[in-house]
Order: C-alpha cells, then structure tokens, then sequence
C-alpha cells in the first residue's frame, strides 16, 4: 500500500521539478488555466470538484487576475514579477452564491499560500508553487476568438415564450450581465395567478465559449446556445430541440 501512495506523489514531485525549470516569467501567465490538481485536501480531486473545475484568468494589460473557483467567480489585483506571484495581497473580491461542499474553501485558501509559479517548456501546464512544494496545477484553455463569447455583444435582456405541457406556454425573460451573474423572470401562462417567478444567479460558459450554462439549476433545462441576438434553449442533456416546435425555444434580444 505504501508504493501505491507514494508513486503518484513522487511522480508528480519529479514533473514538479522539471517545469520550475521551465518558463517563469509573467507574460507566460496570459491567458486562462483550468485546475487539474491540488493538494493539502484529504478529498478526492474528483471529490471537490465533480461538476464544475476551478479556473484562473490572467490579464497583465490591465493587471488583473479572475476566475471560477467552481462556485463564485473571483478578481483581484495581479501581484507578480518574474516568478514570484502573490494571491495574498491581490485584495480578491467574489461573488456570494451558496456553495456545497468544501471545493471553494480548499481552492481559495491553497491560493492564498502561492508564492511562486512555473510553467511548463509547452506553455500547457501551469504549477503554482509554496517554498519547493508545487500546490497547484493547471492545464492552458486554448480559446477560440470567434466564438460567441467573445464575438458577441451578448450580454443584455431577452425575451420569449417557451412551450408549456400544461399550460399555455412560459413568458421568459433572461437578464445576461458581464459579471457573469444572471436574472431570470418566469410566468405561465393561463395557469394559477400569473405570478411572475425570479431567479438570480451566475453562469459560466462552456469550453466551446457558445454555450452558457445557468449554476444551480437542475429541475428544468438550464443551458443556452449563445447566438446574434437571440438565446436558443436546448435540452436537458444540452442537445438542439428539434421538430416543430424548435422556434418556440428562442428568446430574442431586447434593444434600448
């Protein structure tokens, strides 16, 4: 039992080793990573974050630092020179959502204590290091520049009326802001009072960056396909609703 623990841990003291001889200076950090590793917690990897990984975006034009640390999105100040980097200091503020389980704790926390980073020779794999120890590891997120999230102007109002079984359809009205928080309104129609239905959340974008997914709920369809001014509403498996009713499942953008 003793080999079986110790190998993974030695392996990845060894490939530790060998990226902090990598590339180390700041203009490598550009860009977003996804956690793929971190230690220090007796819970699985898996265990912490079963849904939603961790990611961490660094912007050195205007000096910042963001990210999801699977259930609040995060910014702060970007403190960094060569290879020293520090979290503790960045000042970080966060959104307020109600996180299960311990995944944001471990991550904020594990942040606080970097002090150095290296990179690997590829520029794939990021290490975040405390003294000699790496903490942390992260994989590059290669994005594409033409998707929806950073060719549209998405963020904004739609609205629409979205299939009913038993009643007479569903006024929608989706509220998207930059924040990644979003606001929605429901009401059906022809059934019960015609009381209106308020949801306030954040969402993230898929790894594609088309298609948004709503955090925290589960009962009912909860992504969209990001188009030209409109949000198509797909399954609960994230598929394209096809058939006759398929036009029925887009909200369409206010303008003002």
């Amino acid at each position: 039992m003793k080999k079986i623990l110790f190998l993974p841990i030695a392996v990845f003291m060894l490939y530790s080793c060998k990226t902090t001889k990598a590339k180390t200076s700041a203009n490598t950090l550009e860009g977003t990573w996804q956690l793929n590793y971190i230690t220090g917690s007796r819970i699985a990897f898996e265990g912490l974050y079963p849904e939603n990984k961790p990611t961490i975006t660094f912007d050195l034009k205007e000096n910042r630092v963001s990210g999801n640390n699977s259930c609040n999105n995060y910014s702060g100040n970007l403190i960094v020179k060569e290879s020293e980097i520090n979290f503790r200091d960045s000042k970080m503020i966060s959104t307020m959502m109600v996180c299960i389980g311990q995944g944001e704790q471990v991550f904020m926390s594990t942040l606080g204590k970097i002090n150095t980073f290296s990179i690997s020779e590829d520029g794939k794999i990021l290490n975040f290091i405390m003294g000699d120890i790496a903490m942390m590891r992260f994989e590059r997120v290669f994005i594409d520049n033409d998707n929806s999230k950073n060719s549209l102007d998405w963020n904004g109002t739609y609205k629409g009326t979205t299939p009913c079984a038993d009643c007479d359809g569903i006024a929608t009205e989706i509220t998207l802001n930059k924040d990644l928080t979003f606001e929605i309104k429901t009401k059906y129609l022809g059934k019960g009072d015609g009381k209106v239905f308020l949801e306030k959340g954040t969402f993230t974008w898929d790894k594609t960056g088309s298609i948004i997914i709503f955090k925290d709920i589960k009962e009912r369809p909860s992504q969209y396909k990001v188009g030209e001014n409109k949000l198509i509403q797909l399954d609960m498996k994230g598929k394209i609703i096809k058939g006759a009713l398929a036009e029925k499942y887009v909200l369409t953008k206010l303008s003002f």
